[in-house]
């Protein structure tokens, strides 16, 4: 029943029944469209593409990490928060397995494990600095990506372990069901499993209207403080397996490993239409944009630019994400308080829409 003292709770409560409602959004419908064509195109134009259907799967190892990430970091801009460590925490989290490994002589599993743990660990931090010094998340944030990052170099040392078991390699280049590479079906699961979490879960409704409004939730007596520090956890745990993966993949770790990881999981997660002011998005959009950031900078990659150009590309493709957002979100000028007025709505402002 709709409570007519809390109309931010009761618009978030709508926007989930349509969104159950609707598999997929116009934007999402724009982005899967796009992705089609832009994969038919690769084919025809760049040779060596598609090199058959199992070497096609095959050069999604080389981006899932970004996804893995990407799931954790949505979980985050729900809240209207940012994690500017997910790098730094991926690459941490590796050279801690790898040193347990390699210098303890601890099993690989285990050593996995605990590094996993340690994402989540780094990521309360994150969100102890955040909640309780109430200390803005990119400021918190960038600040822990250094200090992470000094302390994955102190730990790795000038020779960073290498040479991990092959069944722990599988992970990073191993196929489950005939050419399916075991990085897919470990990311199409978690995506399922984040899509239950965040759309169709308690969890979820409180991520998205302390996202939406921090206030409405607040006046309906969510612990936000809490909301949040779990989403940092759920972040760092994320990032922590992109980093296990990323040394699955190449039977090595370095402390910077995870530096690629940021500029491209914070394009993906906009372009997959998760609003940066919170409150709105979908883990269906974002795996769109895996898929479609992906398959272009491999595309881009085989046939011949640098990964200079593909970088100068992702920034590019990042503005225009927002750009385009904000246009068809009523929360620009000019232009887009043109196309607000047209579809006969009030601008939103860029605190929250409830308030």
């Amino acid at each position: 029943m709709a409570d007519p003292s809390n109309p931010g709770r009761n618009e978030v409560t709508a926007r989930r029944r349509n969104a159950a409602r609707l598999p997929l959004d116009g934007w999402e419908r724009s982005l899967l469209v796009l992705l089609v064509l832009l994969v038919a195109g690769l084919c025809l134009s760049v040779d060596g593409f598609y090199p058959g259907f199992a070497g096609f799967l095959a050069l999604t190892e080389n981006f899932l990490p970004f996804g893995l990430v990407a799931l954790g970091l949505t979980t985050v801009i729900l809240t209207g928060g940012i994690d500017l460590s997910v790098g730094a925490t991926a690459g941490l989290s590796a050279i801690v397995m790898a040193e347990l490994w390699s210098g303890l002589h601890v099993s690989i599993w285990l050593a996995a494990v605990v590094g996993l743990l340690a994402g989540g660990v780094l990521g309360a931090v994150n969100g102890l600095i955040i909640t309780r010094l109430r200390t803005e998340p990119l400021i918190a944030t960038l600040a822990t990506s250094f200090i992470y990052a000094s302390i994955a170099t102190a730990l790795a040392g000038p020779s960073p372990p290498a040479g991990f078991p092959d069944a722990f390699n599988l992970i990073g280049t191993g196929t489950l069901i005939g050419p399916i590479p075991l990085q897919l079906v470990l990311f199409s699961v978690l995506a399922l499993l984040f899509t239950l979490l965040l759309q169709y879960s308690t969890f979820g409704r409180r991520i998205v209207m302390v996202g939406y409004s921090s206030e409405a939730a607040r006046y309906s007596g969510l612990r936000i403080d809490r909301i949040v520090l779990s989403a940092y956890v759920i972040s760092g745990v994320m990032s922590a397996f992109a980093g296990i993966v990323l040394a699955a993949y190449y039977s090595a770790v370095r402390p910077d490993m995870g530096d690629v990881l940021l500029l491209s999981t914070i394009t993906i997660v906009v372009l997959g239409g998760v609003s940066i002011f919170g409150g709105e998005g979908t883990i269906a959009g974002v795996v769109i944009a895996v898929l479609l950031l992906g398959f272009l900078r491999q595309g881009m990659l085989i046939a011949g630019y640098s990964d200079m150009v593909t970088t100068m590309l992702t920034g590019a493709i990042l503005l225009g994400a927002i750009a385009i957002k904000n246009i068809l979100s009523g929360r620009g000028t000019g232009l887009a308080a043109l196309l607000t007025r047209i579809r006969g709505r009030r601008p939103a402002t860029t605190g929250s829409a409830a308030e």
